[in-house]
């Protein structure tokens, strides 16, 4: 090997250059084999020829990721597993990233993300008794933009990442998140595997040092299921002969301690790192597998109010459910950087499906059972009630909730109302049945209650009229208008148009159909416009075609019903302003869709029912305004991020891959100017884009290749990816004045995720009329996770997690249902951290802090 010659750095030209050769292996529980067939790569053929090599190589190094792998070892292989533990010890296994699974970052939410590393780091220091410092994301799909202040509070102090940043130079740099908190950060300019081939370390070497912002130079030296390889050492010291520049076999946590006494003059970079210029983040796979994305989010949002509620009836009753820790490492495992993106081979799937099985099974006998728990136990015999209502969100909801009630013979003749105290309520009653006296036997009524923040309201069935205000919600020719907005609907096509105090906002809920060429990772068409457009737009062949249209009546809603099929083939296809189709063919997708219109809530929600048999599909809802606003928001993990519109039409030389406009969003995305626009509102459906002025949402994606030209992986087909079933889609407008702080779009977002949820009472039963058992205001201060403290050895502690939403200072106060008897600042792993200490003042059973701008803030509380 040729010598090189020593490169000048900005800070001293006395300083020698020293390359960190980090042997490692990234992890995939699932991808292009099935988990059986990963485990058996990754501990008989990797990780037992790893410590092999560490026994014999004093020199030898190895990383090690993610904590789900060594459990398995530690189960199935106990000699292996008991010399990784005394190769960890020594420091020659270095456990980096250290999380259970390793989670793609954007498409889980937030809590999600901090329990992976909070399992995972557990695991690592009761099992080996080391701390992880270094987060390792070797291959997750970009990073959003809150995780510097994630790692940082949950104790990493460096990361090491591959995919996203949007400069390649510096290499090291310290990366801020959306509150101002900072992490030390290597992004890996030729991935984690710079350092794979050893043949080529002087080459990659010399592009390294040009992008570094030190003397000291990362190399990874591993790949996917890559077996080490017996001849780095010697490499190593081959070419120790041959340069100047020092290389050693390390680990990362080597090189950032060095890194760190050069940092004086490293650069700051803000906001997600989600750019293709240098890596690929593949945000079309943010609609591969949809059913993933939907099931993923239902099954969050329902653990979420489940342990919250789970750790209140633990104040109230003692008892706190054990099944909730497995419940979680069901949902880890489905937000895997593979799995929730969709991007695996369809066999490793079926581990998935049964994951959901146990969650749908546990949460639907364990929920009502916790729920009636608190309720029982909680009561003070104030009132009797036949139904009661529970909200999982830290301020009062008003909210859409529906609910299954059956009763005695001759026990209720109707059900005109609910009454709770001097509040009475309009209710829906959705279907019925009766027995042979024509009193109530079934029935399923939906109603809009208003319930205390974290807490419950009991109500009483009325078979009078109740005593309501009077209020709008009426129909006139074809427009729909309530306090909030007017709705027109068109028979003709099935859109709509919004207008709010006289303005246009938009047209929507349009479905597009595009071609899709592509495969799980990218979207790829040829066409310039789309198949079809249920506005007409599209190849002359294909056409959407209205079966059936109604609108259901209530006091309290309009549904607009319609059921349309989309035909490939319409005859004639031309001359269409002289003929009229006669012969429609070729019926593979058909659709059903309901328009709600709230007479009490300023939203419109959408629910979209697809029944899909036709194949090579990109399906699309547009939200047409008349916006020309060149920025648009989107939530991400605890906070929100701005991002260009029409990206679609960037034509931008030399990335690695070209931005197309499309992005992943957790709950919402607005776009609004000053004086007004809307929010979308999902449930499990992330991919977005803004062009033209038009707001897309993607539903589905059908491909059936993981890989159709070999570049992201095998070209394996994925037929189940093809998305040939039947899917229900939620989604919700919501048209405001102002901008999306002003409108409040965040808390539109948890109250469309997360349901109020109403049960049938026992008979007999007298409960407290209502009660708040924990309260944040005000409502840009939002509850993300209330929870049995870890390591509650005495007494009744438990964890209280809560963000700011709208990015501003904040005074805010919470209200709890006890007096606490201590309480503590503590980290995202509920140590006690001083770096993020804060002053708490308490007055009675209300606890006051200032918040900064997006800080997340988790306090742990005696009762």
């Amino acid at each position: 090997m040729k010598k090189t010659k020593k490169k000048k750095f900005g800070k001293t030209n006395k300083e020698k250059e020293r390359i960190y050769l980090a042997p490692h292996s990234h992890y995939d529980a699932i991808w292009v084999f099935t988990k059986e067939d990963y485990f058996h790569i990754n501990i008989d053929l990797i990780l037992k020829k790893a410590v092999n090599l560490l026994e014999k190589q004093k020199d030898y190094r190895f990383l090690i990721e993610q904590t789900y792998l060594l459990s398995v070892v530690e189960r199935r292989y106990p000699e292996l597993f008991k010399k990784i533990k005394e190769n960890v010890r020594e420091g020659k296994i270095e456990i980096s990233g250290g999380e259970y699974l390793m989670a793609d970052t954007m498409l889980p939410q937030g809590e999600t993300l901090i329990r992976e590393i909070m399992f995972g780091k557990k695991f690592v220091k009761d099992t080996f008794g080391v701390d992880v410092p270094v987060m390792w994301q070797a291959d997750s799909f970009g990073l959003n933009a809150q995780l510097p202040q994630i790692y940082r509070k949950t104790g990493y102090k460096y990361l090491a990442f591959r995919r996203g940043c949007p400069s390649n130079k510096p290499s090291e740099f310290f990366w801020e998140g959306l509150d101002g908190t900072k992490i030390l950060s290597h992004w890996m300019p030729l991935g984690y595997r710079a350092g794979l081939n050893l043949k080529k370390l002087d080459q990659n070497y010399k592009k390294l040092r040009k992008l570094a912002a030190t003397s000291n130079i990362f190399m990874p030296s591993g790949s996917g299921v890559t077996m080490p390889q017996e001849d780095t050492t010697k490499v190593v010291r081959d070419w120790n002969k041959n340069h100047n520049e020092k290389m050693k076999v390390s680990t990362p946590l080597d090189f950032f301690k060095k890194l760190e006494k050069g940092t004086k003059n490293l650069v700051t970079k803000k906001g997600e790192m989600y750019s293709g210029k240098y890596s690929e983040v593949f945000p079309d796979s943010s609609s591969s597998r949809i059913w993933i994305k939907k099931t993923l989010r239902e099954y969050e949002n329902k653990l979420l109010s489940f342990e919250k509620f789970s750790t209140i009836n633990f104040l109230v009753d003692s008892y706190y459910p054990e099944e909730l820790r497995d419940c979680w490492r069901k949902v880890l495992f489905l937000a895997f950087h593979d799995v929730v993106p969709g991007t695996a081979i369809d066999t490793g799937y079926e581990e998935v499906r049964q994951h959901i099985g146990f969650l749908d099974n546990q949460l639907k006998l364990l929920i009502p059972h916790i729920l009636r728990s608190i309720a029982e136990n909680d009561s003070n015999n104030e009132e009797e009630g036949n139904i009661i209502v529970f909200n999982p969100l830290s301020w009062e909801v008003s909210n859409w909730v529906e609910v299954d009630l059956s009763f005695d013979k001759g026990e209720i003749k109707n059900i005109e109302g609910l009454k709770s105290g001097e509040e009475e309520l309009d209710v829906e009653l959705m279907n019925f049945s009766r027995y042979e006296d024509e009193s109530i036997r079934t029935a399923r009524i939906g109603f809009v209650p208003n319930v205390p923040a974290v807490g419950y309201k009991v109500y009483k069935i009325l078979q009078r009229k109740p005593k309501t205000k009077e209020k709008t919600l009426k129909i006139k020719g074809n427009k729909i208008e309530n306090p909030f907005f007017k709705v027109g609907f068109s028979p003709s096509d099935g859109l709509i148009n919004v207008w709010k105090d006289k303005d246009f906002i938009c047209k929507g809920n349009e479905l597009v159909l595009e071609e899709e060429k592509g495969d799980l990772y990218y979207h790829k068409n040829e066409l310039d416009k789309p198949l079809k457009t249920e506005g007409g737009e599209g190849v002359k062949y294909g056409f959407f075609k209205i079966r059936d249209f109604w609108i259901d009546k209530s006091d309290l809603r309009r549904v607009i019903n319609i059921k349309t099929d989309y035909y490939s083939l319409r005859w004639p296809y031309r001359l269409l302003d002289k003929m009229e189709p006669i012969l429609w063919k070729h019926n593979f997708i058909s659709f059903d869709k309901k328009i709600i219109v709230y007479r009490d809530l300023p939203r419109i929600d959408f629910i979209t029912t697809v029944r899909n048999q036709h194949p090579r599909i990109r399906l699309r809802t547009r939200f047409n305004t008349c916006l020309k606003n060149s920025n648009y928001t989107c939530e991400t993990q605890f906070g929100s991020v701005e991002r260009k519109t029409d990206e679609f039409y960037l034509k931008p030389k030399n990335w690695v891959e070209k931005p197309n406009g499309i992005y992943p969003s957790l709950r919402w995305i607005d776009y609004s100017d000053k004086k007004g626009g809307i929010t979308l509102l999902n449930d499990g459906i992330p991919e977005n884009e803004v062009r033209d002025g038009n707001v897309y949402l993607t539903l589905l994606r059908s491909v059936s290749m993981l890989s159709s030209d070999g570049s992201c992986g095998p070209a394996v087909p994925v037929l189940d990816a093809r998305e040939l079933k039947n899917f229900e889609f939620r989604y919700s407008l919501y048209p405001h004045e102002g901008d999306w702080k002003k409108a409040k779009s965040y808390q539109q977002g948890h109250e469309f995720n997360r349901n109020l949820i109403a049960l049938q009472t026992t008979k007999k039963n007298k409960f407290k009329r209502e009660r708040s058992f924990f309260k944040i205001e005000p409502n840009n201060v939002i509850l993300t996770s209330v929870k049995k403290a870890n390591n509650t050895k005495k007494g009744k502690e438990i964890i209280l997690r809560f963000y700011e939403a709208s990015g501003k200072k904040t005074k805010t106060s919470i209200s709890l249902f006890k007096k606490p008897k201590n309480m503590e600042v503590v980290n995202l792993l509920e140590e006690k951290d001083r770096e993020f200490d804060k002053k708490l003042k308490v007055k009675d059973k209300t606890i006051y802090l200032d918040l900064k701008p997006f800080e997340i803030v988790t306090l742990k509380i005696k009762l």
